[in-house]
């Protein structure tokens, strides 16, 4: 009796880690039939190594692409699907909808894309979803378009973080300029948002320049390089996106604004290239917030994995936002030297 109950026992302890290793990953249940969000979709009867997954960024010539690519090359590898980057090479809405357009037709597993522009993206959102293509959103957010899910950070809030960082140096008081590479975007304009929650407070700081620094590097420094002429005396400047490196850049140039001088010129931006943490560090630029964007591209890509092959519904997933300072970006700095992904 003892004998049979200790094999039972055995067998059971088994199955139970057979239980717990299945969890880790989604089991098929190809031909299922899922509704969400008013949407109906039928799971593909393939195996992972043919399911089609396209993330898609709204300029994939910026550098910060690549750091959302090296997330879905990762979660492509380790998942065993098809998952790769594609988007527009400009910021222009009509370009991405193009890209959409196309793998609509390409009749894709799933999309998960970054949002130009709200109004602009939710048709050719919906007509994706209408066809049974599962679409979800990463980096930024179309939340009323039908999406499935999203994995991002909070632009108000890093906004806002931004805003904060430069008042503090500036005191209260001064001249600001703001800047972004792509000022209608939604995503610019959510931080701007963020931005100017903050400044409002502070009746004795005034932006004496917007700048959109459209274009390449070369054209987007000249535009900033153009505003810092024409207002020489100012102490701040806060980026929406994409030009806070560029800002460094300009002021190690012109040997004006470090940290360590008499008269400072505080900036902050968003991402965390090497470039600009080096900018840090050297005191060319204040400070950095970063949003995961590693996660992003692997988030992204592990959602729509899961969806297809078990149902199981995409989520919302909010990336966070780490400030990178002088006190510590020699750690971040390590962390790119030893391959860690940042951005």
């Amino acid at each position: 009796m003892k004998r049979v109950l200790a094999v039972l026992l055995a067998l059971a302890f088994v199955a139970t880690l057979g239980f717990l290793g299945g969890c880790s990953k989604a089991t098929p249940v190809a031909g299922k039939t899922v509704e969400m969000n008013g949407y109906t979709f039928k799971l593909p009867n393939k195996k992972p190594k043919d399911l089609e997954i396209a993330v898609v960024y709204m300029n994939v010539t910026h550098p910060f692409a690549q750091f959302i690519k090296a997330g879905v090359d990762a979660a492509a590898k380790e998942f065993g699907v098809k998952a790769y980057m594609t988007g527009a090479t400009d910021w222009a809405t009509e370009a991405e909808v193009q890209v959409i357009e196309d793998l609509i037709t390409k009749k894709v597993d799933g999309i998960s894309l970054a949002v130009l522009d709200i109004p602009g993206m939710t048709p050719v959102i919906q007509k994706a979803l209408k066809a049974g293509i599962p679409v979800t959103c990463n980096n930024v957010d179309a939340p009323d378009s039908g999406r499935l899910g999203f994995v991002g950070e909070d632009l108000f809030l890093a906004g806002a973080k931004t805003a904060e960082s430069v008042v503090q140096g500036m005191g209260g008081k001064g001249k600001v300029i703001v800047s972004s590479v792509a000022i209608g975007a939604i995503w610019s304009i959510k931080r701007q948002e963020g931005v100017m929650s903050v400044l409002n407070k502070y009746p004795d700081i005034k932006i004496v320049d917007t700048v959109n620094a459209a274009g390449d590097e070369q054209a987007q420094y000249a535009a900033l390089e153009n505003s810092f002429n024409a207002h020489p005396d100012v102490t701040g400047h806060i980026s929406f996106g994409g030009t806070d490196f560029i800002w460094g850049r300009l002021m190690a140039n012109k040997k004006v604004g470090n940290a360590d001088s008499k008269k400072p010129i505080w900036s902050s931006g968003h991402d965390l290239y090497e470039e600009k943490l080096v900018q840090i560090k050297e005191g060319w630029t204040t400070t950095a917030y970063g949003q995961n964007p590693y996660k992003q591209g692997y988030e992204a890509v592990k959602q729509l994995y899961e969806f297809l092959t078990a149902g199981t519904a995409p989520t919302v997933i909010d990336t966070g936002v780490v400030e990178v300072n002088r006190q510590n970006v020699d750690e971040w700095l390590q962390k790119i030297k030893n391959g860690e992904p940042v951005g």
